[in-house]
């Protein structure tokens, strides 16, 4: 398919062909190479002096690599692999970028986060989930996330917080700075339910209200969402992977487990079953939520005893 004829498939590309020719002009001119991301990119993101020059960087941003990742699909230049490549990259990029502004600026004020144990300086752990965790994100996708922190303290500064008020803080800046829609769109939608309690639980918490709250109420949907769960930003990343592996695989499968597998799996069934949903690719009977439902219920059955089958994407847990 031509580049021209592209445009009549997708109306977010019209849209930036009308509103931008320059833009649209340059990304043709470079359509053989997939997107690149140069230090230019990433630290234009990172060194924004505020949170207006952020918000306008990271949505520029997303529109040439939207418009590049969309033309090299639809004129069959970009595999999926690609797509769901470049699309989790600007997920990943836009969120440091977001973190990190964001802290220092909150840093400026209040001090820096110190753990009550180790005496040292705290880092939002920005936890990828879903799509995002499995670098599987289409161009339409949103981004689950999770936000935790270490440890619990207070901060070093003129104008203390609590550790959590000031990580909860910095949740909903994150938050603004990809899903706020400005002159210049948004970055991406993000969806918070994923946390511990859902919509009625804190934004923000530490490992250790994590792992509390796993032990005693995670259930085994949230076995599946925690599968695929990726720390993108912070520290002690490996102790966050160690205390979530224990919920997720475990070394014998319980009774309660089965049943638990047979009851997400009879909502999918019922869910595909509605009239709409007759011909819908992704939550349709044989979609791609019931065949990612397939490869995740074998990994965690087998998962404890085979960490080959400890994989977050869904293409690679299927050739394991």
């Amino acid at each position: 398919m031509d580049p021209a004829e592209a445009f009549e498939f997708s109306l977010y590309g019209a849209r930036l062909r009308a509103a931008q020719p320059e833009l649209v002009a340059r990304v043709c001119a470079a359509l053989d190479h997939a997107v690149t991301w140069s230090e230019d990119d990433v630290s234009m993101t990172r060194d924004a002096a505020d949170d207006v020059a952020l918000a306008m960087a990271l949505r520029r941003l997303r529109q040439r690599v939207l418009l590049t990742t969309l033309l090299r699909d639809l004129t069959g230049r970009a595999d999926l692999a690609e797509v769901c490549t470049t699309t989790t990259r600007l997920a990943e990029v836009a969120i440091d970028a977001a973190v990190n502004l964001h802290h220092r600026r909150l840093a400026q004020v209040h001090g820096e986060p110190i753990g009550a144990d180790s005496g040292q300086p705290q880092r939002l752990v920005v936890v990828g989930m879903g799509k995002l965790g499995g670098g599987e994100l289409n161009v339409s996708s949103d981004v689950d996330l999770v936000f935790v922190y270490p440890e619990d303290g207070t901060t070093a500064g003129p104008k203390p917080l609590a550790n959590q008020e000031f990580f909860d803080r910095l949740g909903r800046r994150v938050i603004a700075a990809l899903a706020d829609v400005t002159a210049d769109g948004f970055v991406f939608r993000v969806d918070m339910r994923l946390r511990p309690y859902g919509d009625s639980g804190p934004l923000s918490g530490s490992f250790a209200a994590l792992e509390q709250y796993l032990v005693t109420q995670g259930r085994t949907w949230e076995r599946y969402a925690w599968l695929k769960a990726r720390p993108l930003t912070g520290e002690r990343r490996d102790e966050l992977e160690e205390l979530i592996a224990p919920f997720v695989f475990r070394k014998y499968l319980d009774y309660d487990a089965y049943a638990g597998l047979r009851d997400v799996h009879h909502q999918i069934r019922e869910q595909g079953r509605r009239k709409d949903y007759a011909r819908n690719i992704k939550l349709g009977p044989g979609g791609i939520r019931e065949i990612e439902f397939i490869v995740q219920a074998l990994q965690l059955v087998r998962g404890g005893r085979e960490p080959a089958l400890r994989l977050r994407g869904t293409l690679p847990a299927l050739a394991a």
